[in-house]
C-alpha cells in the first residue's frame, strides 16, 4: 500500500525557484497537481489525482501538525507551516507550505523552499519532541485521533513558551518571514509583453496586483517595526501600573504611621485615582493588542496573496508560452482567481478596520493622559511646596517614587502618541479603492477564460 512507504533517508532539496501547487476536494482528495508536485511526488499524475493528499505525509510530520491544520481550515483560515513530504520511492523533500480553503469547498495549496534555515531547525526540533510524545501516548492505548489532538495541544504550548502569544501569531509572524526572503532570491514575477490575447491581459492584470502588493507589503514591514515599539511600550505601561501599585500599598502603609495631612493628603487623592488611572491603561493595553495582531494578521494575509500572485503569473506565462497545456493551467488559474479574489477583498476590509483600531487607540492614549495630568499637575504644585519640608529619608523616598510613576506614565503615553499616530500614517496608504478595481479587472479577464475551463474533480 502506498501508504506503508518506509523512508529510505534520501532527500531531494527544493530550488529557489521552484513553487509547488496543489488542490484537493473538501476531503484532501487531490484534483489538481502541477508538473513540479509531480516530479518530486515520484507518482504518475494518474496516481495522485483522485488519491488523498496524505499520499505524501511523511512519518516525521507528527499529527499534531495536520491537526492544527485542518482546525485552522474548517474554521475558515488559511494554515501555514514547515513540511515534509514522502515521495512513492521513499525519498524525502522539506517545503514551507500554505493551505487556503476556498469558498465554494476545497482547499488549495501552495508550497515553496524553506527559506529561513534557523526556523526549520527550531521547528524539526518542536517536531521530533511532538513525534516523541503522540508514540509515547499511542503506546499507552491512546487512539491515533486523540493522540494527534493531545499533540496539537503540546504543540501550541511549545510555540507560546517560545515568547508568541499563540501557534496562530507563530504562523502570522512566520510566513511574511519566508515570502520576503523568497522573494528577494526567486526570479522576478515573469512578464511576456509582447503577448496578445486574454490571458495577456490576465498576466499584465496580475502583474499589477503584484506591485500594488509590494507597495502594501513594504508599508507592513515599516508596521512591523513600529509594532515591536507598540509591544515594548505596552510591557513598559504595565510595568509601570505594577510599580504604581506596589508604591499605594506603601503610600496605605506609611499613613497608617504618620498624620501629616500636608503630606498625605494629596498622596491620598493620587491612591484613590489609581484604580481609575489603571482602568484607563488597562483598557489601552488591550487596544495596543489589538492593533499589534491586526497587523500581523494583514501581512500575513499579504504574503500569502503574494505568493498566490507569483504562482498564478507562472501558471499564465506556461499558457502564453505552451497554449496546449490550457486545460490544467486554465482550471488551476481559476481556483487562484478565486482564492486572491477573497483574499484582497479581506485587504480592503482590513484596511479599513486597521484605520478605525488606529483611531480607537489614539482616543485611549489620549483619554488616559488626561486621566494622569489631574494627579501630575496635584503632584506638580505638592512637590513645590515639600521642597522646603524637612522629611525623614523614608518619606522623601515615597515622595520621589511617586513622582517618578507619574511622570513615567506621562512620558509613556506620549512616546505611544507618536507611534500609533504613525502607524496611522503608513496604514493610511493601503487604499482599498485600488484592491476593488484590480479585482473588477481580474474577474472580467478570468470570467472570459475560465467559464470553459474543467470543473474540479471533472
Amino acid at each position: 500500500m502506498a501508504h506503508q512507504r518506509t523512508p529510505t533517508g534520501e532527500t531531494h532539496e527544493v530550488g529557489i525557484t521552484d513553487v509547488f501547487f496543489s488542490a484537493t476536494d473538501r476531503r484532501g482528495v487531490l484534483e489538481h497537481a502541477n508538473e513540479l508536485f509531480v516530479r518530486f511526488s515520484r507518482y504518475d499524475r494518474s496516481a495522485l489525482l483522485g488519491a488523498p493528499h496524505s499520499l505524501v505525509r511523511h512519518p516525521d510530520v507528527p499529527g499534531a501538525v495536520f491537526h492544527t491544520m485542518w482546525r485552522e481550515l474548517r474554521a475558515g483560515r488559511p494554515f501555514a507551516g514547515h513540511l515534509t513530504n514522502l515521495a512513492a520511492d521513499g525519498s524525502a523533500y522539506s517545503v514551507y507550505a500554505t493551505v487556503t480553503p476556498l469558498r465554494g469547498g476545497g482547499y488549495l495549496s501552495v508550497r515553496i523552499r524553506p527559506m529561513n534555515e534557523s526556523r526549520l531547525a527550531q521547528t524539526r526540533s518542536w517536531y521530533r519532541d511532538l513525534t516523541a510524545y503522540e508514540s509515547g501516548l499511542r503506546a499507552a492505548g491512546v487512539s491515533k485521533r486523540d493522540a494527534a489532538a493531545q499533540g496539537a495541544e503540546r504543540f501550541e504550548r511549545i510555540v507560546t513558551d517560545t515568547g508568541y502569544a499563540s501557534l496562530t501569531a507563530f504562523q502570522h509572524h512566520a510566513l511574511p518571514q519566508e515570502i520576503d526572503r523568497y522573494e528577494r532570491r526567486a526570479d522576478p514575477v515573469p512578464a511576456r509583453p509582447g503577448a496578445r490575447g486574454e490571458v495577456a491581459d490576465l498576466l499584465r492584470i496580475v502583474v499589477e496586483i503584484d506591485g500594488a502588493l509590494s507597495a502594501w507589503s513594504l508599508r507592513q514591514r515599516r508596521l512591523a517595526v513600529l509594532s515591536e515599539s507598540l509591544q515594548r511600550a505596552g510591557d513598559h505601561l504595565q510595568r509601570e501600573l505594577d510599580a504604581a501599585a506596589r508604591t499605594v500599598t506603601r503610600v496605605t502603609e506609611l499613613s497608617g504611621r504618620n498624620r501629616d495631612p500636608k503630606f498625605f493628603e494629596p498622596l491620598g487623592v493620587w491612591a484613590q485615582m489609581q484604580s481609575l488611572i489603571r482602568g484607563y491603561i488597562v483598557k489601552l493595553i488591550g487596544d495596543l493588542t489589538r492593533l499589534d495582531t491586526h497587523s500581523a494578521e494583514n501581512r500575513f494575509r499579504i504574503a500569502l496573496a503574494k505568493l498566490h500572485t507569483r504562482m498564478m503569473a507562472a501558471f499564465a506565462a506556461e499558457l502564453i508560452d505552451a497554449p496546449q497545456r490550457d486545460e490544467t493551467q486554465a482550471a488551476a488559474i481559476a481556483l487562484l482567481a478565486e482564492s486572491l479574489r477573497s483574499a484582497l477583498a479581506e485587504m480592503g476590509t482590513n484596511s479599513i478596520a486597521h484605520r478605525s483600531i488606529t483611531s480607537t487607540t489614539v482616543g485611549a492614549i489620549a483619554k488616559s493622559a488626561a486621566v494622569i495630568e489631574i494627579p501630575r499637575k496635584l503632584l506638580s504644585e505638592w512637590q513645590q511646596q515639600l521642597a522646603d519640608t524637612e522629611l525623614s529619608p523614608e518619606l522623601r523616598e515615597l515622595a520621589d517614587d511617586v513622582a517618578a510613576s507619574v511622570a513615567a506614565l506621562a512620558e509613556s503615553l506620549t512616546e505611544l502618541r507618536g507611534i500609533v499616530k504613525l502607524c496611522g500614517e503608513i496604514g493610511d496608504g493601503d487604499d482599498p479603492a485600488e484592491l476593488i478595481a484590480l479585482i473588477g479587472r481580474m474577474d472580467a479577464v478570468t470570467g472570459q477564460r475560465t467559464e470553459h475551463a474543467p470543473r474540479r474533480g471533472a
